[in-house]
């Protein structure tokens, strides 16, 4: 199988790209995010790390980790949040890594999205990276619109992440999502089939 990772920062729309590009090539879908989740269910290392550097306060009534909660205390404290990562980013990359050696000898297409595909290391795994751009006005626009974002959450969330001239330069493709579903999609068929 071939990978094409998906990268871009918050608010550009990496879904939508990864759901069309999934379609248009009939590829398998990886959601770095989902798989971050995945690895603070109960029962896991990465639970038992959580509740060892945060404490039982980040857990709900179930008992599973809050996740609105760790935001909370990840956004106020760059240490903790630093330590988090440290607990999930090796679990997911190792998920990661053994998923697509199991199916490398496969036919067919993975598409990997994670909006930090460089700085985990995950781009080592992927045979193209395409980037999705928008500008940070929209971005600020969609991420106050669709997840409620402060300014100031949307700002301290797009100053820790890559500058777009480094998407640029370490990119194979870049798609413009500054319009409809429609645009996009037309770009990304534009940009099909994908050559190796």
């Amino acid at each position: 199988m071939k990978v094409i990772g998906l990268t871009g920062g918050v608010g550009s729309g990496k879904s939508l790209a990864a759901q069309i590009l999934k379609e248009e090539c009939r590829a398998e879908l990886l959601i770095a995010d989902d798989l971050g989740h995945l690895a603070m269910e109960p029962g896991t290392e990465g639970y038992r790390q959580i509740i060892e550097r945060f404490g039982r306060q980040i857990l709900n009534q179930d008992g599973l980790v809050d996740h609105e909660a760790l935001s909370l205390v990840i956004f106020r404290d760059e240490q903790a949040r630093t330590d988090l990562n440290g607990i999930i980013h090796p679990a997911v990359l190792e998920y990661i890594k053994k998923y697509i050696q199991e199916r490398k000898s496969l036919d067919g297409m993975i598409i990997l999205e994670s909006a930090i595909l460089f700085e985990t290391g995950c781009d080592r795994f992927c045979d193209q990276i395409w980037y999705v751009h928008v500008s940070d006005e929209i971005r600020r626009e969609r991420l106050a619109d669709n997840r409620g974002y402060t300014i100031e959450k949307t700002e301290s969330i797009m100053s820790k992440q890559l500058s777009v001239q480094e998407f640029y330069s370490r990119c194979d493709v870049v798609v413009e999502n500054d319009g409809t579903k429609e645009d996009l999609t037309e770009q990304i068929r534009a940009r099909l089939p994908v050559k190796f």
